[in-house]
């Protein structure tokens, strides 16, 4: 499945989205930013992450945010700062992608401790039967459940969630 990524900012360019967004990002999201300035899946386009918390037992992923003022679904600082401020109550939270049908994957937690959580904004799987999150909505903002320990941890996931081979493909 192709991978379809934006050339890597510099690392000016990251520090300029971390002041927008007034949040540091981790050394792995850095060194992702500056290697590819976010990156969606085509053909299929999305792919379906295991989440045994919800009844069908994934949810699906389908790009990561960049720095794309250009794009604003697609812009990691437009993102931010329309809908992040939804989840105040939470330390440090960042969207850093989303499943195509709005609902954000979101780093949380101070540099060296940040995890990732699908946050259910739209409230999709509100109604299941499991629906066993893992933080609990505030004013409506949606649950949150977790997915992995780490941006890395979650890139690795992702990639290997496409199926078959994944080819990168630079988009010029």
């Amino acid at each position: 499945m192709p991978i379809v990524y934006k050339a890597g900012l510099n690392s000016v360019e990251v520090a300029f989205v971390e002041k927008e967004v007034v949040r540091t990002f981790s050394p792995e999201y850095r060194a992702f930013l500056m290697k590819m300035n976010g990156f969606y899946l085509a053909a299929p386009d999305f792919a379906q992450i295991p989440l045994a918390a919800v009844d069908d037992g994934y949810v699906v992923f389908d790009r990561f945010f960049g720095w794309l003022p250009e794009e604003e679904c697609n812009d990691l600082i437009c993102f931010n700062k329309e809908f992040v401020g939804e989840l105040d109550f939470l330390e440090e939270a960042v969207a850093i992608g989303e499943d195509g049908g709005g609902n954000p994957y979101v780093l949380i937690g101070k540099v060296g401790c940040q995890s990732v959580y699908y946050w259910d904004r739209t409230h999709l799987h509100e109604f299941d039967s499991k629906n066993q999150f893992d933080i609990p909505e505030q004013n409506d903002s949606g649950n949150l459940f977790y997915i992995s320990g780490s941006f890395s941890e979650f890139f690795d996931l992702i990639v290997s969630s496409v199926g078959g081979t994944s080819k990168f493909l630079k988009e010029i």
